[in-house]
């Protein structure tokens, strides 16, 4: 009898660390099955930011672009310490994106048990906006992982029974701060956290006039510290900058589609079944301030940006991710404790089976665009050009030579044709060569035999020109195609200043 109680004694420890060992595995399994993707455009334009000066970066060259210099920053300093390449370039977003889950983790595990602490791992794992964005060389990583440190130092300042630490509210504000200069849109976050503060003050009387003026206090100095964002942001209104005119604002089943992607698992019954862990662990755990606040974040995150979106298009399929750490312990606390080993294992094992199901056959993980197998592409065929439009594209072409080639260029030429398209004015000035007027573009094809074309969004360069890209093979992205190869007679005996008798140019 001692015997097997001393076994199952042994077996009920050693189930909590191989659940969450399991978890964590399929986090980073996961997310290393993601790192070969191809970079897209958006990645490109980091690496160009972060190949420019400190000075420039946080000074007012930074006019011309909409996110702030903090993540830029860190990429520069990376970039220093390690190969320029992809592996290495995209596990800084993979460590942050680690210390996060690892964060809220910490948080499920100490409030609510081992159960709860690997399901919040296991639906950081599954979810296909989570492991996109943790191999993603862009900012939002970084700020959801300041979210989650501001929100982590809120809820210490607040705890019933403790005086208000000065070390919770420092992480309130140091995380606020890093959000905001990693993302524009982290603006909102000190609102949304005072609107659950204030909506926790009406339900509980755990929170006091004292709190709430300490709150406004660190408010006022997220504010003063972020000061340099807010100007930035203020200049960029003032210009009615074009960096963002692709974001429109999304009908009600759009938002809901983009919320199911960044909050939830994206698949059906993945999401549906997630929703249902959120309602059970509200329910379950409504007494701890965690559920609450987390609770009460979601709902104001939600609104306030709806709210601004209808003032600015703000809303992607990027932007709402960092509020998912709060879904996800909302989910988590469903496993609270008191059930059974056997019901939370059997909740775990059914969100992992349907999560993975819909991840490998359902759910889609974009692929922008594939800069490297274009340059490749060209660069292996003989007396090939490139032909792209707009001064952003070109600069997106030449980093990625210089990351695949480790040069100053690309290794074929490459003709960037002059654009009139007011979008993408980052990179204003910052293509190292000519950009081509499209009546000089034969001239500059002329030592070429064949020519590629990649076309992008408005960025097309064969109708300028009276050709048809439909006319010529195409290799389709989600968000760009290579046409080509395109012989280099079609691009002669075309009259690029006037077509059916109308002026082009």
């Amino acid at each position: 009898m001692y015997a097997r109680l001393q076994s199952r004694s042994v077996l009920a420890g050693l189930l909590p660390l191989g659940a969450l060992a399991a978890t964590f595995a399929l986090t980073l399994a996961l997310r290393l099955r993601q790192e070969p993707a191809p970079l897209g455009f958006d990645e490109y334009a980091s690496l160009y930011f972060s190949g420019r000066s400190f000075t420039e970066l946080w000074g007012p060259w930074m006019l011309r672009e909409t996110n702030p210099p903090l993540f830029y920053t860190l990429l520069k300093l990376w970039r220093m310490a390690v190969p320029d390449s992809q592996p290495a370039l995209r596990l800084l977003p993979l460590l942050l994106s680690l210390a996060q889950i690892g964060l809220i983790t910490r948080l499920a595990g100490r409030r609510w048990g081992w159960a709860a602490a690997a399901m919040a791992v296991l639906l950081f794992a599954l979810s296909p906006s989570d492991i996109y964005q943790s191999e993603y060389l862009r900012g939002y990583v970084l700020a959801k992982l300041a979210v989650t440190v501001s929100f982590l130092g809120l809820l210490a300042a607040l705890e019933e029974g403790r005086p208000n630490p000065p070390r919770g509210w420092g992480l309130y504000v140091g995380g606020a701060v890093v959000a905001v200069y990693s993302h524009t849109t982290m603006l909102l976050w000190p609102a949304i956290a005072t609107l659950a503060v204030l909506a926790e003050a009406s339900l509980r009387r755990g929170v006091g006039r004292t709190a709430l003026l300490r709150l406004l206090a660190a408010n006022l100095a997220v504010a003063l510290l972020s000061g340099w964002a807010l100007w930035i942001a203020a200049a960029q209104v003032r210009a009615a900058s074009a960096n963002i005119a692709w974001i429109e604002p999304l009908s009600f089943a759009d938002w809901l589609s983009s919320v199911n992607l960044q909050l939830l698992l994206d698949g059906e019954v993945g999401s549906a079944l997630m929703a249902a862990l959120m309602a059970i662990g509200a329910i379950r755990t409504f007494r701890d301030r965690a559920t609450r606040l987390a609770l009460f974040i979601v709902i104001a995150a939600l609104l306030a940006f709806k709210v601004a979106d209808h003032v600015h298009p703000i809303i992607s399929d990027y932007t709402l991710h960092w509020c998912a750490s709060f879904t996800v312990l909302l989910a988590a606390a469903a496993l609270a404790r008191g059930d059974g080993i056997v019901v939370r294992g059997g909740a775990l094992a059914l969100v992992a089976a349907v999560g993975l199901y819909e991840l490998v056959t359902l759910v889609w993980i974009p692929e922008p665009q594939d800069w490297r197998r274009t340059v490749q592409t060209v660069a292996h065929s003989p007396n090939s050009a490139l032909l792209v439009s707009h001064e952003a594209v070109g600069l997106v072409v030449q980093q990625a030579c210089m990351l695949e080639y480790h040069g100053p260029g690309c290794p074929f030429p490459l003709v960037v044709m002059a654009s009139r398209a007011p979008t993408d004015a980052w990179a204003f000035g910052g293509y190292r060569g000519r950009i081509t007027p499209v009546p000089q573009v034969r001239a500059a094809l002329v030592p070429a035999r064949r020519v590629y074309a990649f076309s992008r969004y408005v960025y097309t360069p064969l109708p300028p020109l009276g050709l048809d890209e439909n006319r010529y093979r195409r290799v389709e992205w989600d968000d760009g195609e290579l046409i080509g190869p395109i012989p280099a007679a079609d691009f002669r005996g075309h009259d690029f200043r006037r077509r059916n008798g109308r002026k082009l140019l």
